[in-house]
């Protein structure tokens, strides 16, 4: 059981039931966003959002055993604990499951062609694992997209349904919150699988495949990580400034400060300093960090707004 649990990356499975139950108790319903799913049927979402993950996860570790000898032997677990064919029945379940749980929301909430985003999501996943990773930029942002799922599904079939003319300009503005949630983890994610792929260069190199951390010098992949980084950086920063003229949000301001920006700017000198897996494992851990600091901004705006912090 604890070889499963491995396998299918528990601690980030426990990370999008984290993050989508923050965005329905800390903004949803703590400012009185329309909603159309109950208690149950949210569930039934969050569950659809694990099983993609974990099919994910299990299908990316059953066509990377070759890599995997090499940059991570220690983490294996199909072979050791778990067999493959196990494996391979897991990978459907999963995938089956999260289909299932997909069409009975798409129903719940009107939109019948709705469930079609989870066997897209699995399948790009699938392709990821077979081949897109092997290549350069496209399975990065394949990997970022499906990371930022989980906040955009919760846009799309818990508030968007809702919108009426009475509650439209809400609900876009809600959508709008998310989507910005969303494009964050999205960037994020994206600089943490470049970092990964520098981690994991020895033995991609080895597998012959072809990611950035190949094509371009380990020095020129920095630099253009640190304009990455930037990136996320400068809009962070501009919306602390925006915050810090009103009189009511000055923590917010601080927030954004002192535990998103500060810390990506730490995460640059952490990439700029590696030299090896060890150390570009540590700067990937931080940028998972980083990315779970921004979304915790989220309640602490709602309060701030409802309660008008100074």
């Amino acid at each position: 059981m604890v070889k499963v649990l491995q396998l299918l990356r528990w601690p980030n499975l426990l990370m999008i039931v984290f993050i989508q139950y923050l965005i329905r108790f800390s903004f949803t319903e703590a400012i009185g966003m329309p909603y159309v799913l109950d208690h149950w049927y949210y569930a039934l979402g969050v569950l659809c959002s694990v099983l993609l993950a974990g099919g994910g996860y299990i299908v990316n570790d059953l066509y990377d055993l070759e890599t995997d000898t090499t940059n991570k032997p220690n983490r294996i677990t199909i072979g050791k604990g778990v067999s493959e064919d196990f494996a391979w029945y897991l990978y459907f379940g999963s995938t089956i499951g999260a289909a299932i749980c997909a069409y009975f929301l798409a129903l719940h909430v009107g939109l019948d062609n709705l469930w079609l985003l989870a066997p897209l999501a699995s399948l790009l996943l699938y392709f990821y694992a077979l081949d897109l990773k092997k290549r350069p930029v496209i399975g990065n942002v394949i990997v970022s997209l499906l990371s930022a799922m989980p906040v955009f599904l919760v846009a799309v079939f818990d508030i968007i349904p809702a919108a009426s003319d009475d509650n439209a300009a809400q609900v876009l503005q809600g959508f709008y919150v998310l989507s910005a949630y969303a494009s964050f983890a999205f960037w994020l994610t994206l600089i943490r699988e470049i970092i990964k792929d520098l981690e994991d260069r020895k033995g991609d190199l080895l597998a012959g495949y072809k990611t950035l951390a190949i094509l371009i010098p380990e020095k020129g992949l920095k630099a253009i990580l640190a304009v990455l980084i930037l990136g996320a950086v400068i809009p962070v920063l501009w919306y602390a400034s925006d915050l810090w003229q009103m009189e009511t949000q000055y923590s917010a301001a601080l927030y954004l400060i002192l535990f998103v920006a500060t810390p990506m700017l730490g995460l640059i000198y952490l990439v700029l300093k590696a030299q090896e897996p060890k150390a570009y494992h540590r700067a990937a851990s931080f940028s998972k960090l980083i990315m779970l600091l921004g979304i915790l901004s989220m309640p602490f705006f709602t309060l701030s707004l409802l309660y008008q912090w100074p």
